[in-house]
């Protein structure tokens, strides 16, 4: 996965997970963290992404 602060491909997939279970990665570029959702417009919902879309639809 592409860093969106960056764009590096050079990153490394974390243990951790965030509160909704997305997987988090880190850039060994910038090292910055970011999750699967950093830079798209479900960034900051408090919903899984296919709650968001099944309403939507």
């Amino acid at each position: 996965m592409n860093c969106p602060h960056c764009a590096s491909s050079i990153t490394k997939e974390q243990m951790k997970q965030t509160f909704l279970g997305y997987r988090t990665f880190r850039c060994s570029a910038c090292h910055r963290t970011f999750n699967e959702r950093t830079g798209t417009p479900f960034n900051f919902l408090e919903y899984p992404t296919d709650v968001v879309l099944l309403v939507v639809l």
